[in-house]
């Protein structure tokens, strides 16, 4: 957990850093110093890209869509807005395949939206930080893992943000988000901007004294 934080720190520093210079210039602020580095790995390995190719194709024959003009559109939208962006589709869709992909929480297509997504997470956000992987191999088993894979896969890249691995830590790390928090009584937007704008040691009052222990041990 200790390489977590340190980790974390500098995401968060260039975050910070970033929101200053944006400041400064009068602009909306972007943490394009993060996400280059998350990104650094996404076309570099041919072998990982076959793995997210062969996770994509099992969406596409979740929803039978081989044969479909629109084929695309559909599977482009579900990976970045997830599965609640099939009711733009569903005079396009079969019938019984489209409920059973909207009804079946534990259905085929959750099942190859969840695997795209844990997929993409150590693929594209991982290879050129290995710190993230080995944060997510240790994480698997957490009782919210599964949630937070089942949140990206019903909204995308909704929750994300500006970077992807601090949101996808947070969520892991904190048991407590649930949908609500980000929609109702928007405590994790809270969470992000005290930690984007005051470092790790301002989250104190966001978390419990089991996960202050682990954080800063």
């Amino acid at each position: 957990v200790k390489a977590v934080v340190v980790q974390l720190d500098e995401l968060i520093s260039r975050i910070a850093t970033d929101h200053n210079i944006q400041k400064t210039m009068e602009k909306p602020w972007s943490t394009t110093g993060v996400t280059a580095r998350a990104d650094a790995g996404k076309l570099g390995n041919v072998g990982d890209d076959e793995v997210l190719k062969l996770a994509k194709n099992e969406i596409i024959r979740a929803l039978d869509l081989e044969e479909y003009e629109i084929k695309d559109t559909i599977i482009n939208d579900l990976l970045e807005n997830g599965r609640q962006s099939l009711s733009k589709y569903v005079e396009d869709l079969l019938p019984d395949i489209y409920a059973a992909a909207t009804n079946e929480d534990d259905g085929e297509l959750m099942k190859s939206l969840k695997k795209y997504f844990e997929q993409q997470w150590k693929v594209k956000y991982g290879s050129s930080n290995q710190w993230f992987v080995l944060f997510l191999n240790e994480y698997k088993d957490a009782v919210n893992y599964d949630s937070v894979l089942k949140r990206t896969a019903e909204y995308g890249n909704k929750y994300v943000k500006d970077c992807p691995i601090l949101s996808i830590v947070l969520q892991l790390l904190f048991e407590g988000i649930d949908d609500k928090c980000f929609d109702e009584i928007n405590l994790f937007n809270d969470l992000w901007c005290t930690i984007t704008n005051n470092g790790l040691k301002s989250i104190e009052n966001f978390s419990d004294n089991k996960k202050r222990s682990v954080l800063f041990q």
